[in-house]
């Protein structure tokens, strides 16, 4: 009996290994298929009217925004190769699809000013809210040559690194970095995706790591501290958190009661979202201005106030967010230094994420 149910449970386990292998192939020659769709529309660029050029670009940024998403949702089940190789090749398109509209685009005879922020009128509506926020999804990565990237990849000096079901765990970036030397001035790229940890503090902050892109899905009461960010950062599904981030574009999807310490060069853009307040990033450590520089992340722009709430088309402004008041705003980031602090214990980690995250409601 023993032996007929060990046979089931290795044929089970040979099904469901066929059945992963199946969808992540399927997945794979959809993924391809509509990765040289957009290749072949951004080749078409050069074609095309001049006035059509930055509606255009619009619109293929978003197919690529939805590409990245629908890479994002198959990691669960994508081989390790397969997941770093959809990466790269989104953030290909990216730089491609910036380098191709700074070639040819028009350039801008004025420029909108951000407003300032709380700026209310009588009737309680934002001040030079954009009216037509469907159209404000832009390119926004600084543009530099795909050779970069390329050298990225033959020195295979990148990492994708994933963090998932973890609970009441001190997270860093400086314990995934091999080998581990002090003296090392060099640095790696590194992707995250971080998943369905909770009472965690994750400190990806690191003058030995330039940080790709950010994918997080299911975070609660978690601390996320990171450095800038060379392209995006991406959220799904995340309750009763602290961010302090900086990144070229935020998105974040299906979240609640959230404290958002931002520095971005485009507009954030919330979906589904409620309860969710924004700051200015406040990290300050040495060599931030080098980490800035090396992620070609400009900083004297900054958005953080400007967020589009695409469940809110309307003039008044968006019930689903807010500016962090100025006496709740935090500039002190406690286990921000990782020496020594790999072996924190339990008590003393919760009471650091029970003092931000009450200080944060």
């Amino acid at each position: 009996m023993n032996s007929s149910g060990d046979q089931n449970t290795k044929q089970e386990q040979i099904s469901s290994k066929h059945s992963k292998e199946a969808v992540a192939y399927k997945f794979w020659q959809e993924f391809q298929e509509e990765r040289k769709d957009i290749q072949k529309s951004i080749n078409s660029l050069s074609t095309k009217p001049k006035s059509l050029i930055t509606k255009l670009c619009e619109e293929i940024l978003v197919r690529i925004n939805l590409l990245e998403k629908k890479a994002t949702d198959a990691m669960i089940y994508l081989p390790s190769y397969d997941q770093r190789q959809s990466i790269l090749q989104i953030r290909a398109l990216v730089e491609e699809l910036n380098t191709k509209k700074a070639e040819i685009a028009p350039k801008s005879k004025f420029s909108f000013k951000s407003r300032k922020p709380n700026a209310t009128n009588g009737s309680g509506e934002r001040v030079n809210e954009t009216e037509n926020k469907q159209n404000i999804i832009k390119a926004t990565l600084s543009t530099t040559t795909t050779s970069t990237i390329s050298k990225t990849i033959s020195n295979e000096n990148f990492q994708m690194i994933t963090l998932n079901n973890k609970q009441n765990f001190y997270l860093t970036v400086d314990s995934y970095l091999s080998p581990p030397s002090s003296t090392d001035d060099s640095t790696k790229t590194m992707d995250f995706h971080l998943s369905s940890l909770q009472n965690c503090f994750i400190n990806l902050v690191s003058k030995n790591v330039i940080i790709g892109a950010i994918h997080i899905k299911g975070l609660k009461n978690c601390v996320l501290l990171a450095g800038p960010v060379y392209s995006s950062i991406l959220i799904h599904d995340c309750e009763n958190c602290v961010f302090v981030v900086a990144c070229h574009q935020f998105r974040m999807h299906t979240s609640k009661q959230m404290n958002i310490y931002l520095h971005v060069t485009s507009h954030p853009i919330i979906e589904d979202c409620d309860k969710i307040k924004f700051a200015p990033y406040t990290l300050s450590i040495p060599g931030l201005d080098k980490m800035f520089e090396a992620a070609k992340l400009d900083q004297k722009t900054n958005k953080y106030d400007t967020v589009e709430d695409f469940n809110w088309l309307r003039q008044q402004a968006s019930p689903h967010w807010d500016l962090l008041e100025e006496k709740y705003l935090r500039k002190d980031w406690p286990l921000i230094n990782n020496e020594g602090m790999n072996n924190i214990n339990e008590n003393e980690l919760n009471n650091v994420l029970s003092e931000i995250l009450e200080q944060s409601t």
